[in-house]
């Protein structure tokens, strides 16, 4: 938006309140701070041409960021300076949601552009991942199980590509430092995980395997795994011989795939 009545106060931040916007982000020692650092940083410089001051606001009278607006190149480097510096205490995800209710708004102006800074990597040096012996055995059947699936339907196939592509990602995702620097991973079930990041976030990277299911136009019906029964919700069609022709036979591994689950 470029309505200058919409906004309190609409302009762009000088280069020395954007250094002083870093400073203080890059001085913050947790995941509060950061956000705390970057509101007073920023509102410091906003709120004086309007004869305020922070101090003016509390619980009776909250400041609306809303109602303040700054470049949006300013707003995505300085929202990137906050993300990069939370990736100290494995809070990424969580600060780039907080910003968006506490910074001020944005518009377009092509002539504001923020000159370029070193990059700095915030991340622990280590990461350190638990896992136990429990959750060893899932990986090495869930690595197992795709190469099973390649061997019966091909390395080309759907069903191969699928499975393994997700699970690829999913494990790749436990040596990222999104969470922390700390992670802990067992066993939930016998192709799950359950993973415990150093930040309190815990999620799943869970297994969905494929319904077998009847093939035959019109038919919806689905077998159970133990090949002995095939099963119709009441209102369903099913196949008028009853020579069902499942999707993947009773043998073969079954495909399936892989995902975060929170």
């Amino acid at each position: 938006m470029t309505d200058t009545t919409a906004y309190r106060v609409q302009r762009p931040l000088t280069a020395a309140e954007m250094t002083a916007i870093r400073a203080a982000i890059d001085a913050a020692d947790s995941s509060v701070e950061i956000l705390t650092a970057t509101v007073q940083a920023l509102f410091t410089a906003l709120l004086p041409p309007l004869g305020e001051s922070l101090a003016d606001y509390n619980t009776g009278r909250r400041l609306d960021p809303g109602a303040f607006a700054i470049p949006r190149t300013q707003w995505e480097a300085i929202a990137g300076a906050c993300t990069a510096k939370a990736d100290a205490y494995g809070s990424r995800a969580q600060i780039a949601l907080e910003l968006i209710n506490l910074m001020p708004a944005t518009y377009d102006d092509p002539a504001v552009t923020v000159p370029p800074v070193p990059h700095t990597d915030h991340r622990p040096y280590e990461h350190v991942l638990t896992v136990s012996r429990e959750a060893t055995d899932v990986i090495a059947a869930a690595t197992r199980h795709c190469d099973g699936l390649a061997g019966h339907f091909g390395a080309g196939s759907r069903q191969y590509q699928d499975a393994a592509q997700s699970w690829q990602h999913n494990l790749a995702r436990l040596f990222a430092m999104d969470f922390g620097a700390r992670t802990r991973i067992t066993c939930d079930g016998d192709l799950s995980l359950l993973v415990c990041t150093g930040s309190g976030f815990t999620y799943g990277i869970i297994f969905h395997p494929d319904r077998r299911r009847c093939t035959r136009p019109g038919c919806t019906a689905v077998i159970n795994n133990d090949g002995h029964a095939w099963t119709y919700l009441p209102a369903d069609p099913a196949c008028p011989d009853g020579q069902h022709a499942p999707s993947f036979p009773l043998d073969a591994p079954q495909p399936g795939t892989w995902s975060f689950h929170s």
